[in-house]
């Protein structure tokens, strides 16, 4: 089994991330969808594992692509931050596109998850900002060969 960890929406502040540190630990790579795309080099750091990072609209000095295809354990994602398009509809077709089995994005700060025409669609929340009551978030992604998986994980303090 693989484990992925989702973030997006870190802005600089990335001590959010030992509220999650101990449901993380063992995870196999972390995608940080945009919004200070470079957090994502000492959130890897941290969890001990490989990373890749899209920009988002608050990284116009980023080297980051605007979006990135993974192909992971048989399945192919579309990372992307969320600020290029405008709605589900948008999203779904650019994983069509792109051939995706998930678009995996951020944007909004606020976390979700829907399934449309068999594309998952999953937005992790915000790890320093959010916008929900629930507090900060991420996202676990569980890979086998046969099976695909998540969990959108708040914060232990709340």
């Amino acid at each position: 089994m693989s484990k992925i960890a989702i973030v997006s929406d870190s802005h600089g502040s990335i001590e959010n991330i030992a509220l999650f540190e101990k449901r993380l630990k063992g995870v196999d790579a972390l995608w940080h969808l945009g919004d200070h795309a470079e957090d994502a080099e000492p959130l890897a750091a941290r969890l001990n594992c490989g990373y890749v990072s899209v920009r988002g609209n608050c990284d116009p000095f980023s080297d980051a692509p605007l979006t990135h295809t993974v192909n992971w354990h048989g399945k192919r994602f579309l990372l992307l931050h969320g600020h290029t398009v405008s709605g589900r509809l948008h999203l779904l077709y650019a994983a069509k596109e792109a051939n995706a089995d998930a678009v995996l994005f951020g944007h909004s700060h606020v976390p979700s998850e829907e399934t449309v025409e068999g594309v998952l669609m999953l937005n992790p929340g915000s790890l320093s900002r959010p916008r929900t009551s629930k507090g900060p978030s991420v996202a676990l992604l569980k890979l086998t060969d046969d099976d695909m998986s998540f969990e959108i994980l708040f914060s232990e303090s709340r």
